[in-house]
């Protein structure tokens, strides 16, 4: 079951946005070619870079707060103890994804709503452009989740594993 949950979150934070950006890459560099190449601009290459942009950095925040890679001010944070940055960790992944998890609703009916709405020149429903935020969202809960039980775990002498390998 935990093989199978890892194999579905590196879809979704991985390859997904890995496809994503390769699609933006070459649709941003087909419009260069026909923009100033054959003096003719494709609005459906447009659209489709700024879907690609969208998935790509939505996706890439939530893979990057899987690896704890996101910015972080730490100057202080650094200075302190190894049980206080735990319980700093706890408290803001906990608030961070409470602050989700309120949002998350009104998120959801907001994007299903959007599918009334499509795009000027595919006619895609702008359901498809949003329904990542609260896909972000989610899996951004479940990290912190997974992060504060392995928070809790160290400072209660269970386990010296903190961040995913």
């Amino acid at each position: 079951m935990k093989r199978a949950l890892k194999i579905i979150s590196d879809v979704i934070q991985v390859h997904v946005p890995a496809i994503s950006i390769l699609i933006l890459f070459l649709s941003m560099f087909l419009q260069v070619i026909l923009r100033y190449g054959f003096k003719h601009p494709s609005p459906e290459l447009f659209e489709i870079s700024s879907y690609t942009f969208v998935w790509t950095v939505l996706l890439g925040a939530a893979l990057a707060n899987r690896f704890r890679n996101h910015i972080r001010f730490d100057v202080i944070y650094s200075k302190l103890s190894k049980k206080i940055q735990l319980l700093t960790d706890i408290v803001f992944d906990g608030l961070f994804s409470f602050l989700l998890l309120i949002s998350l609703s009104p998120v959801i009916r907001q994007a299903l709503w959007y599918r009334i709405i499509k795009s000027e020149v595919l006619g895609i429903p702008w359901t498809f452009l949003v329904i990542c935020l609260p896909l972000m969202m989610v899996l951004i809960i479940i990290q912190n989740i997974v992060s504060i039980y392995k928070n809790i775990s160290v400072l209660l002498k269970k386990t010296t594993k903190v961040a995913e390998e």
